[in-house]
């Protein structure tokens, strides 16, 4: 089973639980055990300051490679972005792996008054916003936004760790939703995940949503082609 996980914290002193480059090694080393072939690293927007995340991952890609037999994934690059940021300039945006496609994500509590703005001022730069907490957020209570948010242009990330850990039957009615519009395009946070398989078992089982298309497609094949892109 080939796994490409699109969301993940691995840069030091920048992601939680990424106190040292010796810390963001053993995570990589850990994913790799788990199956990950690919990863991208995705740390959040207000958390990276100045710091340059392409020359950190160059550096932590360098530290890999003089340990012997240590294999880690392959590394891609993207950012977080709030909606409740009001960037000015949309030509400096960390996408995913340079790719037309960018992560966004609604506070976890309220829903910003001008999100919409930010949105269609992301498309109309040429990007493609993925929202990764829509299962998780305050605007899953309505529907008829979320199909807003579809029609706009924007595609959705499932983040299985957080669903598992935060499953309502409202997420669950909004995932079945999501996937009958095909509006899903990844599901991501394997890497957090205890048993990789028996919890793609349980989001197949509880979702209607089919397990190879689970690990075959929004696991692999659209990770793929969004860093192809």
């Amino acid at each position: 089973m080939r796994l490409f996980d699109i969301k993940t914290n691995i840069i030091p002193r920048i992601d939680p639980n990424c106190d040292s480059i010796s810390d963001s090694l053993k995570l990589l080393r850990e994913f790799k055990l788990m199956g990950l072939e690919k990863i991208c690293s995705s740390p959040n927007y207000f958390d990276v300051g100045d710091n340059n995340l392409s020359g950190i991952l160059i550096d932590l890609q360098k530290e890999a490679s003089k340990l012997e037999n240590y294999d880690v994934p392959e590394i891609f690059l993207s950012l977080v972005y709030p909606l409740n940021n009001e960037l000015k300039d949309f030509n400096n945006l960390v996408s995913i792996n340079n790719s037309q496609f960018i992560y966004c994500k609604f506070p976890t509590n309220g829903i910003p008054v001008n999100y919409e703005d930010f949105i269609k001022n992301l498309i109309n730069n040429s990007y493609v916003p993925i929202i990764t907490n829509i299962t998780h957020c305050s605007l899953n209570e309505n529907i008829k936004k979320i199909n807003e948010l579809f029609e706009y242009g924007c595609l959705f990330d499932i983040d299985i760790f957080d669903f598992h850990n935060f499953k309502t039957k409202k997420s669950i009615s909004v995932i079945k939703h999501l996937e009958d519009q095909n509006s899903i395009i990844t599901i991501s946070g394997l890497n957090k995940l205890d048993n990789i398989e028996k919890s793609f078992e349980r989001f197949s089982k509880q979702t209607k949503i089919d397990l190879n298309k689970i690990k075959n497609l929004y696991c692999w094949d659209n990770p793929n082609l969004i860093i192809s892109s």
